[in-house]
C-alpha cells in the first residue's frame, strides 16, 4: 500500500489594513497589480487615440476629460490595493472584474459625448466604480479598523456612479453637466472625512513605485505614437531623423521624472504635499501623452515646409506643462534650487512652438529635444540632494515611545471591563504602559478609549491574530509597534 502523498496548501493571507504590519520590509508591486496594469495600456491607447484623431481644440479637450476617468480609476484600485491586497479568492475575483470593467470603458471611452456611445461609456465607468465600492464593502464587514475609510469611499464612489447612470435619463448639455458633478465627488471623496484620510497610512514604498509603473504605461503609449508616425509616412531622412529626435524626448522626459521628480511629497505626513503629488500626476501622464501624440503628427509633417498648428502647441505646449508640473511639485516638496532655469525652459519650449510657423519640422522638433537635454544635465549636474526632504517611513515613532514597557496582556480571558459586566465587545486592544486589555472603538462601550481617558496612558496595541500596530491617543496616528505583544489563546475568549 502506497503511503498518501501530504497536501501542502498555501497559507493565503487575509484582508487587512497592510501598512500597519511593522514586520514588513519594503513593498512592490505584485503580480496581480503588474497583470491589472495591462488593462490600462488599452485604456491609455484609446484616450489617446481620440486625441491622434482629432488634434483641434474639441478633439483636446474630449482627450482631456475623458483621461480623467481613466486615470481616476487606476488611482481608485491601487490605493486600495496598497492598503487591503490579500491572497483571497474573492480578492482576486474581484479585481479580475475590475479589469473586465476597465477593459468595458476602454473600448467605449471613444464614444463618449456622441448620442450613439454616451450610454455605454457611462455604464461601464458606472461599473467601474461598482467593483471598487464592492472592494470597500468587503473591507467594511472583515476590517472593522478601516471601516470609516471604507464608509466614506463607498459613499463617494457610489454616489459618482450612480450620477453617471442618472445621467442618461437628461439630453446633452445636461447629460454632461451631470458628468462634471459626478467627476467632482468622485475626486472629492479622499476630502469627505480628512481625518480618517490623514491617519489611515498607506505603504510608502509600495505608491511611489505604482505612481512609476503608471508613468511607464504612459511613455510606452508615448513610443508606440512615435512608431505609429513612422510606419504611416516612406522612409526619408527628415522623417526618420524626426522619428529618432522623437524617441529621443521620451528618453529624456522618463530621465527627467525619475531622476529629479521626488516622490517625498507623497510620502510626506502632510496632506497638501500628498495630494499636491497624486492629482499632479495627471497632469504629468496628460501631457507626456500630449507629447507623444504631437511626435506622431510631427513625423508625419516632417516633409512639409512647418509644422501645423495644432502639432506645435501638443509640442511646445506638452513639454511646457510637462516641465511646469514637475516644478510646481518640486517646489512643494520643498526643493528649490535651478527655479529660475526651469521658467526658462518652460519660456523658450513656448517660444519655439510659437516660431514654428517659420522654422522646419525638425529644427522645432530638435529645438524641443535640445531644452529636455539640457534640462536633465542641468538637474544632473547641479541639484544638491540635501535640498530634499527627508524621507519618511509609512509609520514614525511619536514623543510617547518611552511609555511601551508592557507587551503581554494582563487578562488572559478578553476585555475586562466586558468580563465584569457579562458584555460583548469586538475585538481586543492592549495598553502599553500597564497590560490592560480593552475593547476597540468598534465595540459597543469603547473600553480601550476610556482606559485611556482615565489613566493617560497614550500607547496601546491591538491583539488580533495577524495584526502588528500600536496607536498614539495623545498624536492620533499609528506608531510602530516596538515588538509583538502576547496574544490571547482564542480558547480563553468569552465574547
Amino acid at each position: 500500500m502506497s503511503a498518501e502523498i501530504p497536501v501542502i496548501q498555501r497559507p493565503r493571507s487575509r484582508q487587512r489594513l497592510r501598512p500597519l504590519d511593522s514586520d514588513q520590509s519594503e513593498r512592490h508591486a505584485s503580480w496581480l497589480e503588474l497583470f491589472f496594469d495591462l488593462v490600462f495600456v488599452l485604456a491609455v491607447s484609446k484616450v489617446a487615440a481620440i486625441l491622434v484623431k482629432d488634434p483641434s481644440l474639441d478633439g483636446f479637450i474630449r482627450y482631456l476629460v475623458l483621461f480623467i476617468p481613466v486615470w481616476w480609476s487606476w488611482v481608485g484600485f491601487t490605493f486600495y490595493a496598497d492598503r487591503f491586497e490579500s491572497d483571497e479568492p474573492e480578492y482576486r475575483i474581484l479585481t479580475f472584474t475590475g479589469m473586465l470593467a476597465v477593459a468595458a470603458l476602454a473600448v467605449t471611452v471613444g464614444g463618449a459625448f456622441s448620442l450613439s456611445g454616451d450610454a455605454a461609456f457611462a455604464v461601464c465607468y458606472s461599473l467601474v466604480l461598482l467593483v471598487i465600492v464592492a472592494h470597500y464593502a468587503r473591507t467594511a464587514i472583515y476590517v472593522p479598523l478601516a471601516r470609516g475609510l471604507a464608509m466614506q469611499f463607498i459613499t463617494g464612489l457610489g454616489l459618482s456612479a450612480l450620477l453617471f447612470v442618472a445621467s442618461l435619463l437628461f439630453e446633452p448639455p445636461i447629460r454632461y453637466i451631470v458628468w462634471a458633478l459626478a467627476i467632482i465627488v468622485s475626486f472629492s471623496t479622499p476630502f469627505l472625512n480628512i481625518r480618517l484620510t490623514r491617519i489611515i497610512p498607506f505603504d510608502h514604498s509600495h505608491i511611489p513605485e505604482r505612481f512609476g509603473l503608471f508613468t511607464i504605461i504612459v511613455l510606452g503609449e508615448a513610443v508606440i505614437a512615435t512608431a505609429n508616425g513612422a510606419a504611416g509616412v516612406p522612409w526619408t531622412f527628415k522623417t526618420v531623423s524626426t522619428a529618432a529626435l522623437g524617441f529621443a524626448m521620451a528618453a529624456c522626459i522618463w530621465w527627467m521624472i525619475f531622476e529629479f521628480v521626488e516622490d517625498g511629497a507623497i510620502r510626506s505626513s502632510a496632506l497638501f504635499k500628498r495630494f499636491a503629488y497624486i492629482y499632479g500626476h495627471f497632469f504629468i501622464v496628460v501631457s507626456i501623452v500630449t507629447i507623444g501624440v504631437g511626435v506622431e503628427h510631427a513625423i508625419k509633417e516632417a516633409g512639409e515646409p512647418h509644422l501645423h498648428l495644432a502639432t506645435l502647441i501638443m509640442l511646445g505646449g506638452g513639454i511646457a506643462a510637462y516641465l511646469a508640473v514637475i516644478t510646481i511639485i518640486r517646489l512643494i516638496t520643498g526643493v528649490c534650487g535651478l527655479i529660475n532655469i526651469r521658467i526658462g525652459a518652460i519660456i523658450i519650449s513656448l517660444a519655439i512652438a510659437a516660431a514654428g510657423f517659420v522654422l522646419p519640422p525638425m529644427v522645432v522638433v530638435g529645438g524641443l529635444l535640445a531644452v529636455l537635454v539640457l534640462g536633465v544635465w542641468l538637474e544632473g549636474r547641479y541639484t544638491d540632494d540635501a535640498e530634499e526632504e527627508e524621507e519618511l517611513p509609512s509609520l514614525f515613532p511619536c514623543e510617547h515611545e518611552a511609555e511601551a514597557v508592557e507587551f503581554h496582556p494582563r487578562s488572559s480571558n478578553g476585555c475586562e471591563e466586558c468580563i465584569k459586566n457579562n458584555y460583548k465587545w469586538v475585538h481586543l486592544r492592549l495598553c502599553l504602559a500597564c497590560g490592560h486589555v480593552g475593547c476597540c472603538d468598534s465595540s459597543r462601550y469603547k473600553h480601550a478609549t476610556k482606559h485611556f481617558h482615565k489613566e493617560k496612558h497614550h500607547l496601546m496595541a491591538s491583539l488580533e491574530d495577524g495584526e502588528h500596530w500600536s496607536w498614539c491617543y495623545g498624536d492620533e496616528r499609528f506608531v510602530p509597534l516596538a515588538k509583538r505583544v502576547g496574544k490571547l489563546k482564542p480558547d480563553k475568549l468569552e465574547s
